[in-house]
């Protein structure tokens, strides 16, 4: 009835309504995740902009998160990330980046123009959250941008920056951007296929690293790998403008469990990666947080973060 009422549309399937139903016992519960969720909020836009749907709980208790793995699981991890995004891209590419009904591929030529004039709003935070800790943006030159999808924030970027390096575990998410961005006339972005370990090591090093609603769909020992290399990639004086889950009710993760279980088809997945963890990665890669927000992108029973860090 939630799904329905709220969201506008029937739910993945039946487990993922089990596991809502075991993450929020109560109405009230329910009432909070689904109000508070992208998919609600994408809805009914500027009318709950500004609603206070209330503090996170204080008293939420520790679970238990592998964070650690060697290189030969990392690049299971990641070929099944990849091989999830490839099928996406060949049956839903603009859904699997907004998991909106609308941008289901027999919708999409209604929300064509809205899903690529989203990613404007996005950089814009960036600009604010530069604005409030005092940075000046106009000295960046080079953009790296993690996930880039479609093209959907990307485009935007590259009205920002001189340079923009957009980067996607899909080839075929790839092949769609890189059209798209030449259509609209944007010829400073190049892309780079991002599906091995060890492709991150030459990437070039850059001034700005840019990533929203992408790293949460890695596992947690991959999220830490990947945020290392590329906090190491940095300039000096660089900037990161992130968006990750730092928590989840009830979440727990298992290396060893995950690699033998498999991901329901059409569903993205959604981990967390403990904050201890992120700040130890951050002070390890020489970065100091000037800015640390809780941004609601996964709901009310977990936690995502948005973070302005720069190397020192």
């Amino acid at each position: 009835m939630a799904y329905r009422l709220l969201l506008g549309r029937e739910p993945e399937n039946e487990n993922v309504v089990k596991g809502q139903a075991k993450a929020h016992p109560t109405i009230q519960d329910v009432r909070r995740e689904f109000l508070s969720s992208p998919g609600f909020r994408a809805r009914i836009g500027d009318m709950v902009a500004g609603v206070d749907l209330g503090h996170k709980p204080l008293n939420w208790k520790y679970t238990p998160v592998d964070v650690d793995v060697n290189e030969h699981i990392i690049d299971q991890m990641l070929a099944r990330i990849e091989g999830e995004f490839v099928d996406l891209g060949e049956t839903e590419p603009h859904w699997s980046v907004l998991t909106e009904d609308r941008f289901k591929a027999d919708r999409i030529h209604e929300g064509h123009a809205d899903f690529y004039d989203s990613g404007q709003g996005v950089v814009s935070d960036l600009r604010l959250a530069a604005e409030r800790c005092q940075v000046d943006l106009s000295r960046y030159q080079t953009c790296f941008e993690l996930g880039c999808g479609l093209g959907r924030i990307t485009a935007w970027l590259a009205r920002q920056f001189p340079r923009v390096l957009a980067a996607d575990i899909s080839a075929l998410h790839l092949a769609m951007a890189r059209k798209t961005m030449h259509e609209f006339g944007l010829n400073n972005i190049s892309f780079s296929h991002l599906n091995k370990f060890a492709a991150y090591d030459s990437l070039p090093n850059f001034d700005v690293f840019f990533s929203i609603i992408v790293l949460q769909h890695n596992p947690p020992p991959l999220m830490k790998i990947l945020l290392a290399k590329i906090l190491g990639k940095l300039n000096p004086g660089g900037l990161a403008y992130f968006q990750i889950p730092t928590y989840a009710l009830n979440y727990e993760f298992s290396a060893k469990g995950y690699l033998q279980t498999v991901n329901p088809p059409k569903r993205v997945e959604v981990h967390y990666l403990p904050q201890p963890e992120l700040f130890r990665i951050i002070r390890s890669a020489g970065c100091e947080v000037l800015e640390c927000r809780e941004d609601g992108a996964v709901g009310a029973a977990a936690i995502s973060n948005r973070l302005l860090i720069r190397k020192e």
